[in-house]
């Protein structure tokens, strides 16, 4: 067993750096990547996606689906005001998004209703239920 002298300056050095470095951060936070949060149901007849997007327009939202891929891109813009007041600590980030899912075979791509209502995008993709279902064959 080795020791080693307690030293409480190395423990004010760790905390002093990491309370300045996350507490005090003045620097607001911009052109950082974010990921929404998204929320997948999966219901009988269809699929669900909600997504937090939170302060960004629908203007600034694209949904497309291309070789099975749904892929939802946007950004929430800084809000860059001339004020003299600086932030004390800022945590909401800004900047574009990008959320791809890879589509299963029973989802129908030309049939997707969204709407964008209180800062949640919610995409509908319809099932396709027509497919046959697997049936078990047996060997004789």
């Amino acid at each position: 067993m080795r020791l080693v002298r307690y030293n409480p300056m190395n423990e004010l050095a760790f905390w002093g750096n990491s309370f300045n470095d996350s507490f005090f951060n003045t620097k607001p936070k911009t052109e950082e990547s974010w990921y929404p949060a998204v929320d997948i149901l999966n219901e009988k007849d269809n699929v669900v996606l909600n997504i937090e997007l939170p302060g960004v327009k629908k203007e600034d939202i694209s949904v497309n689906i291309e070789d099975r891929v749904l892929t939802i891109k946007g950004e929430r813009k800084f809000e860059n005001e001339e004020k003299k007041d600086s932030y004390f600590k800022k945590e909401r980030s800004y900047g574009s998004f990008k959320r791809s899912f890879s589509l299963s075979d029973d989802i129908l791509t030309d049939n997707v209703d969204a709407d964008f209502k209180d800062g949640v995008l919610k995409l509908t993709l319809k099932k396709d239920n027509t497919k046959e279902e697997i049936k078990q064959i047996t060997i004789n």
